[in-house]
C-alpha cells in the first residue's frame, strides 16, 4: 500500500477536538502523526477522551489512505491503457506505412510494365 504524504483534518471533528485540554489535543495530534507516517498505534489507555478521539480520527486517517490508494490504482491502469493504445496506435501506423511504401511499389511496377 503507497502512503500519501499526509492526512485530511475534517472541520466536523473540530467538536471532538474542542472537548480536549490543549495538552491533551497536541498529544492526539502527535499521537495522528506517528500513526500516519509509521502505522504505529498510541496507547491512551490512562485517557478515556483522547483514546476516542484517537480511534475516530485513526479511522479517518485510514479511509484517507484506502481512497488515495484508490485513486492511484486507477490513475496507473489508465496510464497503462494509454500507453497500450499509443503503442498500438503506432504499431498501426507502421503498418499502414509499409502497406503504403507495397502499394506504390506494385503503380511503379504496373507503369513499368505497360
Amino acid at each position: 500500500m503507497k502512503k500519501p504524504k499526509g492526512f485530511f483534518t475534517y472541520f466536523h471533528l473540530s467538536s471532538v477536538l474542542d472537548k480536549l485540554t490543549d495538552a491533551q489535543a497536541g498529544r492526539l495530534y502527535k499521537a495522528l502523526m506517528r500513526y500516519g507516517y509509521t502505522g504505529e498505534l498510541a496507547d491512551f489507555s490512562d485517557d478515556t477522551a483522547c483514546d476516542m478521539a484517537y480511534t475516530l480520527m485513526r479511522g479517518e486517517i485510514d479511509i484517507n489512505f484506502e481512497r488515495y490508494n484508490e485513486i492511484c490504482e486507477k490513475r496507473s491502469k489508465a496510464a497503462k491503457a494509454r500507453e497500450e493504445r499509443r503503442r498500438n496506435a503506432e504499431h498501426n501506423c507502421d503498418i499502414c506505412d509499409e502497406d503504403k511504401d507495397n502499394e506504390n511499389e506494385n503503380e511503379k511496377d504496373n507503369v513499368n510494365e505497360m
